[in-house]
């Protein structure tokens, strides 16, 4: 019999992991602290309350929410679940087949880098690449064959200029594919992220995220706004920036890269495919009512906007 599965996130995250591991497990409901969700049914399964849990039959839950090490605690903690019970998946078992083990999809994720870095640089705007993106350039020269977006940061006073690049990339690069941009905002209408997105009316790309994220200063540290600070670094890192040679390019990187790469990962030297969040060096605690305050939306970006 195959496993009784909860998912705790019903999100995108836990659909690709439905799809990647259908083989193996029988999947019966969501679990989500958000009450709206409750009560309700996502692609046909019943959202629970985390209180229910007493009343369900299960095997395991899987936690497929981005905030996975606080629902983590809660359900060891708070809920008294034992933690085999529990799991917490690899990234990529929450993602697509990898994009760039597509040599056209490795060659836009390139072009991608190569182009917005001279439109940042050309506009004296301190847009770096960050997370997988930069580890991958500077230990690998390259994008990381296993890696599934492409990650920029900025800081947010610059979110407007950061949105004309982009613009102006899709713009003048239409012979690439067909781009689409989503700005992402908080319930204050800030917008806290830039997502470009594609689609190759040829069949020839495999799809990926190139995500433009905004940062705020607080208490010395450097905060990741769509996370909600849960990636966070010393602000050393992004009060100014530095740059790399890659492929016979200055590309813009956080200052002190290396040490900023050993605070986010810790050896970073070393690759690691399967990686978890439980595997990051430094996470911030982040409540569940911030994020439901967040009350996070995507809207398409006109190309015929101004900003």
């Amino acid at each position: 019999m195959s496993c009784r599965t909860l998912l705790f996130g019903a999100g995108q995250g836990a659909l690709q992991y439905m799809a990647n591991t259908a083989s193996t497990r029988t999947f019966i409901g969501f679990l989500d602290n958000d009450e709206n969700k409750q009560g309700t049914l996502f692609e046909g399964l019943p959202v629970y309350s985390p209180a229910q849990l007493g009343e369900i039959a299960f095997d395991q839950i899987v936690i497929s929410t981005q905030w996975a090490l606080d629902v983590y605690q809660q359900l060891l903690d708070d809920l008294n679940i034992p933690e085999e019970k529990v799991v917490l998946p690899q990234k990529n078992k929450l993602k697509k087949a990898t994009p760039f083990d597509n040599p056209e999809s490795l060659k836009l994720g390139r072009t991608i880098i190569r182009e917005l870095n001279r439109l940042a640089m050309g506009n004296d705007i301190p847009l770096v690449v960050d997370f997988g993106t930069l580890l991958g350039l500077v230990r690998d020269n390259d994008i990381i064959q296993w890696d599934d977006d492409i990650d920029f940061s900025a800081p947010f006073e610059h979110a407007g200029q950061v949105e004309m690049i982009v613009l102006e990339f899709t713009q003048t690069h239409r012979d690439l594919a067909d781009f689409t941009i989503e700005r992402v905002t908080d319930k204050r209408g800030r917008e806290v992220c830039i997502l470009l997105k594609f689609t190759d009316p040829q069949s020839k790309l495999t799809q990926f995220t190139t995500s433009l994220c905004y940062r705020e200063n607080a208490d010395g540290h450097s905060l990741h706004m769509p996370s909600l600070g849960m990636w966070y670094a010393p602000e050393v890192h992004f009060s100014q920036l530095e740059t790399i040679e890659w492929q016979g390019e200055k590309i813009q990187v956080p200052h002190q890269y290396r040490e900023y790469l050993s605070f986010q990962y810790g050896d970073w030297q070393k690759p690691k495919k399967n990686i978890q969040l439980s595997d990051y060096a430094h996470l911030r605690k982040v409540e569940f009512a911030d994020i439901q305050n967040a009350d996070f939306k995507a809207k398409k970006v006109s190309e015929k906007h101004e900003v």
